[in-house]
């Protein structure tokens, strides 16, 4: 039996949820539940908690294992929301390893502007002379730190999207 086009359209609709990121206005339309269970959704990406804390490098590898990268905030209000629904304090995709002072923040291989360093006192600092990875701190703002240290940590990977 065929269902009346306007049925299966009502229920498009009726399942249908919109959310938008905030300041920038970009919004992005997905079925409910897109997301795998145990991530939460927020604008057009999946977020995942991993259960211990874990240096930056195997943060990273980590989430390549589970098809995503570690997550990369490209502005205050996805950091709000990671901070309110994640953890109130996580590692970010952002490091000067390979040339001190030079900070790559990268969204998978994308590069992100989006900075929100510490400002009192100033960050990045290299501490120590052995900072070279960064978190979100508690307040939001950013944070060197060095690479070895236990953090909480987030995977990111895009929301399946199904397009109208």
């Amino acid at each position: 039996m065929m269902l009346p086009k306007r049925l299966i359209i009502g229920l498009i609709s009726l399942c249908l949820m919109i959310r938008c990121t905030g300041g920038n206005e970009r919004c992005g339309a997905s079925i409910g539940g897109a997301c795998p269970p145990a991530w939460s959704q927020w604008g057009d990406k999946c977020y995942k908690k991993l259960s211990e804390n874990l240096p930056w490098a195997e943060a990273i590898q980590e989430c390549i294992k589970m098809g995503s990268v570690l997550v990369m905030p490209q502005s205050q209000e996805e950091t709000d929301f990671l901070q309110k629904n994640v953890y109130l304090w996580f590692w970010i995709n952002c490091n000067d390893l390979q040339v001190e002072g030079t900070w790559v923040c990268q969204d998978g291989t994308t590069d992100v502007e989006y900075r929100n360093w510490r400002v009192e006192p100033a960050e990045p600092n290299n501490y120590g002379g052995g900072e070279d990875c960064a978190v979100v701190r508690r307040s939001g703002d950013w944070n060197d730190v060095e690479c070895d240290s236990q953090i909480p940590t987030i995977c990111q990977r895009p929301a399946p999207q199904l397009h109208f």
